[in-house]
């Protein structure tokens, strides 16, 4: 089955690249896709065998989501949902500039996916490198530097920008084993 939804270059990585990557490894077996559309519907046959979660603030997406494994609530919440290294992959594609805007949200958003991810656990963030739809450059949350980059085997590097016309970017990040919980 095909899970091409939208013809675009950034879709095309992430569902015939990263999801099958991570899918196709059982290491990660508790995911977590933030961000649901019409088009993320199939994503879940895709971790069949996974416990496969979803969530999106938009109550009106819950049918996209997984079924009895869908959230409706801010990624500011996650880890008042998921307990403490209780996912091993964040998937957060287009919400990041698209709803989670303010740098107080992003922080606690950031800082929540690190308390759930377990060691070693990958923390996707994909987002519209363009003026309009990014609230500032990532690399500037402090949370998000309590992640180290992760180097996305097939595509060989840590960070991965599209050549469309919104500067489509997914940034590969880990939670090192040991690595500190809290920044202020």
């Amino acid at each position: 089955m095909s899970l091409l939804r939208l013809p675009t270059e950034d879709r095309r990585i992430l569902e015939r690249i990263i999801l099958p990557y991570f899918a196709a490894r059982p290491e990660y077996g508790r995911v977590l896709f933030v961000g649901c559309s019409w088009y993320t519907r199939a994503y879940a046959s895709m971790f069949r065998e996974r416990q496969y979660s979803t969530m999106d603030i938009d109550p009106a997406k819950a049918r996209w989501g997984a079924p009895h494994r869908h959230y409706c609530e801010s990624l500011t919440r996650v880890d008042g949902l998921f307990g403490e290294a209780s996912l091993d992959l964040i998937v957060c594609n287009g919400v990041f500039g698209w709803g989670l805007d303010e740098e107080a949200e992003v922080e606690a958003a950031f800082r929540g996916c690190h308390a759930c991810l377990r060691p070693d656990g990958i923390l996707i963030l994909g987002w519209n490198d363009v003026p309009a739809h990014r609230p500032f450059p990532p690399e500037q949350s402090r949370a998000l530097q309590m992640f180290s980059p992760f180097r996305f085997p097939p595509l060989d590097s840590s960070r991965h920008q599209t050549a469309t016309r919104n500067r489509h970017t997914y940034g590969f990040y880990v939670r090192e084993a040991g690595a500190r919980r809290v920044v202020r």
